[in-house]
């Protein structure tokens, strides 16, 4: 279902007209690369996202993934130099994976600390590092990037 959210959303930014950028899609090679240097399992809708886009920026809404710079990129949008940045700073836990930022403060994240295949993308706050609090907003990535985008296209 959650891939299924994924081309949906597909194709209401491709019926807005504008512009959808992104890096480019990845080798399965590559996002097997990336989970073991994060140590983690992407989710398999993560996974289509990285394949089909790599990166993907449409109306100010940035999602973070892997570009063809692999391994060793290290600025933002690449998902393994935001992850481990977060985690080094202690602002997402060594199970999350930081996919998106708001902008001003909170950052999202896919939890993979779940059981029976159940990974949230959750919010955490500037005081996550304090107080371990994570708010879920959306139940996949899918779903995620699914809103994000239709909020995006009501922004229009």
């Amino acid at each position: 279902m959650s891939i299924e959210k994924i081309n949906l959303a597909i194709k209401m930014m491709e019926s807005t007209g504008e512009e959808i950028l992104t890096t480019g899609g990845v080798t399965s090679s590559l996002i097997q690369q990336a989970e073991q240097k994060l140590k983690i399992k992407f989710t398999e809708d993560y996974k289509y996202f990285l394949e089909k886009f790599g990166c993907l920026s449409f109306e100010g809404e940035e999602f973070y993934g892997l570009t063809r710079d692999g391994l060793n990129s290290d600025a933002i949008p690449c998902v393994i130099f935001a992850t481990e940045s977060a985690r080094m700073r202690g602002d997402i836990s060594q199970s999350m994976v930081y996919v998106k930022s708001s902008g001003y403060g909170p950052l999202f994240s896919i939890d993979l600390s779940g059981t029976d295949s159940v990974f949230p993308v959750v919010e955490t706050s500037l005081s996550y590092k304090r107080d371990k609090e994570v708010n879920i907003v959306a139940e996949s990535f899918g779903d995620f990037f699914y809103n994000e985008i239709k909020d995006a296209i009501e922004d229009l």
